[in-house]
């Protein structure tokens, strides 16, 4: 098994990832400790010497590469539940990298198909477009034979001559 200083070093060789990239991932390995890895954002900046949208960057770039993974967690402060600190794991084994890049896209759709769905409701509040959106997200089920009728529907009545 390769250390995760190694797996950048190739990643970087092979330009699949930027210097500022690297530096970040370095960064943020070098926050690892026994209670675990959960810099803020601004830390790992300082410690790269970079911008935090490039430390967010960067990360995001690792997570579609599988090379980290995120934990968000949320923490209970004066009765509400706010987003605490995020929690960091980093992978060195292929095929655990494999499965965290593929989770990472599968989240990374679902919040797109999220926010198309809320764009769709949203610009469908006004005038005569808002029976046809409704029926996309809303329609209720049909029946195999609801179908049927529905195509033999839509085909040319036989003229009778």
């Amino acid at each position: 098994m390769t250390s995760f200083a190694s797996q950048i070093w190739t990643l970087t060789q092979a330009r699949q990832i930027t210097a500022r990239t690297h530096l970040v991932l370095q960064a943020l390995a070098s926050f690892e400790g026994h209670r675990g890895l959960f810099p803020s954002h601004e830390s790992i900046a300082a410690r790269a010497g970079c911008s935090t949208r490039t430390v967010i960057r960067a990360l995001e770039t690792a997570y579609s590469l599988g090379l980290v993974e995120r934990t968000r967690q949320r923490m209970r402060r004066s009765g509400r539940v706010v987003n605490g600190p995020n929690r960091y794991r980093l992978i060195l084994v292929c095929l655990e990298q494999a499965k965290a890049a593929a989770l990472h896209a599968t989240q990374r759709l679902k919040e797109a198909l999220a926010r198309r769905k809320l764009y769709f409701s949203s610009n469908c509040q006004n005038g005569s477009e808002a029976h046809f959106q409704r029926d996309i997200f809303f329609e209720k089920p049909r029946s195999k034979n609801d179908w049927l009728d529905l195509i033999a529907s839509w085909s040319p009545s036989p003229s009778t001559s």
